[in-house]
């Protein structure tokens, strides 16, 4: 069996979809017979990880989960570049990076993506801006879209449901619009390690709870808490009951990538709150049903959105169909330059 490492491992991060990200991760490399040996955690510098340095004599492929981290040049983008160079340099296995959105990054990056054997990205966007300095690769479906998930046991509800985001201040209007009605639910896309319940941890679990149950009284009682105060309150614990809230409702209304795609999967209607990233564009344009329900601002209005149209579903539906037969391809290519070292 062939040995892999990951690196920008996002499941370190308490986020659902990163969660089912770094799974399907997982799953589909031992199902071509490749053993993850070790990873490099989202924000940890990968080369001052010694671990992580010494796990590469024993790796035949290292693998770069690029999700949201390569846009506008910022810092961590262009460290985690480097390892493309650092590998080829001084290991000569191959180096991978998948499951990207690539925006709007300075000439610097050139040099180190050239080191890369394949690149994935996850929209037609992001290809097409490599393209322009030269840098091939292929568009696959972001990893979330390898779960298949049956849109006949939706429960339907009234409950539009409303999600947190990157940005900070627009979690903190999401939240403050969902407290409006009670047919309005947070739904934070994040989670916290303490709600997930197991021996080793009871002490911080029994403290966790104590903890928000005294928050919650207070929010009942009409204590006004910020957000950063009262969203562990609506935390849910994976993200298999994520996904499954957000099928039932009404309506999501998100500013997370990831909410989206589960949104998209469940076919349940959305809004999304648009970003200076290209990510939620890139990926409605290649489903084929173009940016109508990104908007730049919370209202009240949606009532038009409730519903999908007939051509979305059809395109939709054929998305969904078409992703985990090319996520499928794209391990399998993987898993064929693994065998040629």
């Amino acid at each position: 069996m062939k040995k892999a490492l990951i690196v920008n491992d996002t499941s370190y991060e308490n986020h659902h979809g990163c969660e089912l990200v770094t799974n399907n991760i997982h799953k589909l490399l031992a199902k071509n017979n490749i053993k993850v040996i070790g990873t490099n955690p989202v924000g940890v510098d990968w080369s001052k990880n010694r671990k992580f340095l010494k796990s590469i004599y024993k790796s035949d492929i290292v693998i770069i989960n690029g999700e949201g981290t390569l846009h506008h040049a910022q810092p961590r983008a262009k460290k985690l570049i480097t390892i493309g160079k650092y590998i080829k340099e001084n290991h000569a296995i191959p180096v991978v990076l998948i499951n990207t959105t690539y925006q709007d990054n300075d000439a610097t990056f050139i040099k180190y993506l050239k080191y890369f054997d394949l690149i994935y990205v996850r929209d037609m966007i992001s290809k097409f801006e490599l393209l322009e300095i030269d840098i091939p690769s292929n568009v696959v479906p972001d990893l979330t879209y390898y779960n298949v998930y049956d849109a006949g046991k939706k429960s339907h509800s009234n409950i539009i449901g409303l999600t947190d985001s990157v940005d900070v201040k627009l979690s903190e209007k999401l939240y403050n619009f969902s407290t409006q009605s009670a047919l309005y639910s947070y739904m934070p896309t994040l989670t916290n390690e303490n709600i997930r319940s197991n021996f080793q941890s009871i002490i911080n679990y029994c403290k966790f709870y104590t903890k928000k149950s005294i928050k919650y009284l207070l929010f009942r009682f009409g204590h006004a808490l910020n957000h950063s105060s009262v969203k562990e309150l609506f935390y849910i614990s994976d993200h298999k009951a994520y996904i499954k809230e957000i099928s039932n409702l009404k309506l999501i209304i998100t500013g997370r990538f990831h909410a989206l795609c589960f949104a998209l999967q469940t076919l349940t209607p959305f809004i999304v709150i648009k970003s200076k990233y290209h990510k939620y564009e890139g990926m409605l344009d290649d489903i084929g049903i173009g940016s109508n329900r990104i908007v730049d601002n919370i209202d009240s209005d949606f009532a038009s959105y409730c519903k999908f149209e007939k051509y979305e579903l059809e395109m939709i539906e054929k998305y969904l169909d078409e992703a985990p037969k090319k996520i499928e391809k794209m391990f399998q290519d993987i898993a064929l330059k693994t065998k040629k070292v």
